[in-house]
């Protein structure tokens, strides 16, 4: 018997389902407690982040935010048996969590904590013989602190110098804001064509949903908190053994498989970590098995490629230190802009009403329901673009450059939310080749000029790590607001009022906690501190060692849009196709580092499962595995909590 498996899920446990009733929609306590909410959010975020080295905000689902709404719920249940008109609604806590969600994001690694980290980098770290204090003559001072400013950032031990940061805080909020209005244009644009026409299922917002519904048996069910109690138990015994070493340790991080391979050609493998994250494979199990097999499918086979290319001799490109056969990281470029194409491809007719109502104000569309009008999000679309354009001009990078590079970033971060809205992952990171490179490395770097090289080293920290994109959880907001019957209008206004607090939180709480314990010194986690000099490593070897032209590398970029392309005719045309192209584009990133292993072992619990037990054994079995993702996220989050308050390190769950 063949088995929809999607249709099983939004049987079970259905994102799409709304209350019987229509909520309260958007309230004034709401919005206060949201914007209230955000302060520790962001400042616990932040110090996990760089201080505890917990990595608080790096997942699909980030631990603030979860911690936070299962506190409200904690609270909520009390109040509903002493004051029950003081308790929230549904819409309310939706409301909350995804106040919390847009702005705890602004704040994480790639975003906020890249600003701040890169912006003083070249005056800190210029000596002699980098000669980067020259680099200061090709981009304007506003953009960065006072040169007497950056001293205390990197030693410590400082009050914040407010007056130093007030012009580069405002400019790169501005730049910031400006992103985020075009990317929520741009989800705007796709919410109708995505939620109503494709119907994806967007597993991230299955666990906060189903936390929020009244009416549902979730906290009630058994099978739940086994799975809960199972995720507890093993991350509170690795977070013991962390402390006190004799408590014995169950290895769920990565445990690298590459130190089995030593002979050639199998030790070219490279890194090959097996995991075990409970919340991984929570959120696996809600997937088709044809997405949960293609995900860990594809990346053995990168591995294979791996293998074969070094077996028969293959050398590397001219386009840099990933520009090697089997060119996996111009496969991912070339499969992220695959997808993207394939998005506007799909919703070509949905595209062309969009523009119909935002050029003709054809009557016959309506966009009443939408986040923003359709008009409103065109033009906006379009004016943000600019906006972005014209101030990385300020900077000093040329015009099409720009647009080449801001484009560039656009479609990776679009091809990032249909990955999250598709396929749920615990996290995705976009391409090893990121944007920046990608606009340089194709057609050499002797084509750039030093000016451009300099100042497109400023806008690195949003491209180079994106597991903390804003975009998708803008749409996931959106989705959630639908189900929870809010006004789609009232939540757009809630939504960009937190960004704008979450920007103006997340420098304060970044700077804050760099001027107190120092970004150069031990007490801090030193990844971030070395991300804000690396885009300014990386210009200075392009400026010494000029390439030509990457010609293998731009022809893998074309074969991985093609086999994207290929993918998704073939599961169009044939039902029974079994490869599912996010597979694909996901297991050319680092994404699937650490989650492949997840992924196999929720694809052969819910083939078993479905085999033996069919649908009623699926349904059974699902509360389970939302228990594991709760249960792995409440229980880490009150131990990273801890490390917070004692000012201590402590386990770092995930992912590593």
């Amino acid at each position: 018997m063949s088995i929809d498996f999607q249709k099983v899920q939004e049987d079970s446990i259905d994102p799409t389902r709304q209350d019987p009733k229509p909520g309260s929609g958007i309230t004034l306590r709401a919005v206060i407690v949201g914007f209230l909410a955000i302060i520790p959010g962001v400042f616990w975020g932040v110090y996990g982040d760089v201080r505890s080295q917990t990595d608080l905000t790096s997942t699909s689902l980030m631990m603030p935010p979860i911690l936070i709404l299962t506190a409200l719920l904690i609270i909520n249940a009390g109040l509903r048996r002493v004051r029950p008109r003081w308790a929230l609604d549904r819409a309310e806590l939706i409301t909350i969590y995804a106040m919390l969600t847009v702005s705890v994001i602004l704040s994480g690694m790639g975003m906020l904590q890249f600003v701040c980290t890169s912006v003083g980098a070249v005056p800190h770290f210029a000596t002699p013989d980098n000669q980067w204090e020259g680099y200061l003559n090709y981009v304007p001072r506003w953009i960065m602190p006072k040169l007497s400013a950056i001293d205390g950032f990197y030693k410590g031990d400082q009050p914040i110098p407010w007056r130093a940061w007030t012009w580069p805080i405002v400019a790169w909020s501005g730049f910031l804001f400006a992103m985020l209005l075009c990317m929520y244009c741009i989800n705007t644009i796709m919410l109708r064509q995505w939620m109503e026409r494709e119907r994806l299922s967007f597993p991230i917002v299955q666990l906060p949903l189903e936390m929020t519904d009244s009416s549902s048996t979730f906290f009630r069910n058994k099978i739940m908190w086994m799975g809960f109690a199972v995720a507890a138990a093993l991350e509170t015994m690795n977070s013991l053994n962390f402390l006190y070493p004799n408590v014995p340790y169950i290895h769920l991080t990565a445990y690298d498989l590459q130190q089995y391979f030593t002979q050639p050609p199998w030790n070219a493998i490279g890194y090959f970590p097996t995991t075990y994250y409970p919340l991984a494979i929570g959120l696996g199990f809600m997937l088709s098995t044809e997405v949960s097999f293609s995900l860990w499918f594809f990346y053995l086979l990168t591995k294979a490629e791996n293998v074969m290319t070094a077996a028969v001799g293959l050398s590397g490109g001219s386009g840099g230190v990933f520009s090697k056969p089997p060119y996996i990281a111009q496969q991912g470029v070339g499969a992220f802009i695959g997808i993207t194409i394939v998005a506007i491809y799909l919703a070509r007719n949905h595209i062309k009403d969009v523009f119909a109502k935002a050029i003709r104000r054809d009557p016959s569309v309506d966009d009443s329901d939408q986040p923003l009008g359709y008009r409103t999000a065109v033009f906006g679309l379009v004016l943000a673009f600019l906006v972005m354009v014209g101030f990385c001009r300020a900077v000093g990078v040329s015009v099409a450059v720009a647009m080449a590079y801001l484009a560039l970033y656009i479609i990776f971060s679009a091809t990032i939310t249909r990955l999250r809205a598709e396929a749920g992952p615990a996290w995705v990171m976009g391409p090893y080749q990121n944007a920046l490179d990608t606009v340089v490395q194709p057609l050499g770097t002797q084509m750039f000029s030093k000016q451009n090289l300099i100042a497109l080293a400023y806008f690195h920290w949003f491209s180079v790590e994106m597991r903390c994109c804003p975009m998708p959880v803008q749409i996931e907001s959106m989705r959630m607001a639908q189900s929870a019957r809010i006004k789609q209008r009232a939540m757009t206004a809630v939504l960009l009022g937190a960004m704008v607090a979450g920007i103006a939180i997340g420098f304060w709480a970044c700077l804050g906690v760099w001027y107190h314990y120092g970004a150069g010194t031990a007490n801090v986690e030193p990844w971030r501190t070395g991300m804000g000099r690396a885009p300014f490593d990386t210009a200075t070897f392009y400026m010494r060692n000029p390439s030509r032209p990457d010609t293998a590398g731009t022809m893998a970029i074309v074969f991985g849009a093609v086999v994207v392309f290929f993918l998704s005719a073939m599961r169009a045309r044939f039902i029974w196709f079994p490869f599912h192209p996010a597979g694909y584009v996901l297991a050319n990133t680092g994404t699937m580092y650490w989650l492949w292993c997840p992924f196999l072992i929720a694809w052969l619990c819910k083939v078993i499962i479905t085999r033996y037990a069919g649908i009623k054994g699926y349904r059974a079995a699902l509360p389970f595995f939302l228990g594991l993702v709760l249960g792995d996220y409440v229980t880490s989050g009150l131990w990273a909590l801890a490390g917070s308050i004692l000012h201590m390190r402590m386990y770092r769950c995930f992912p590593c």
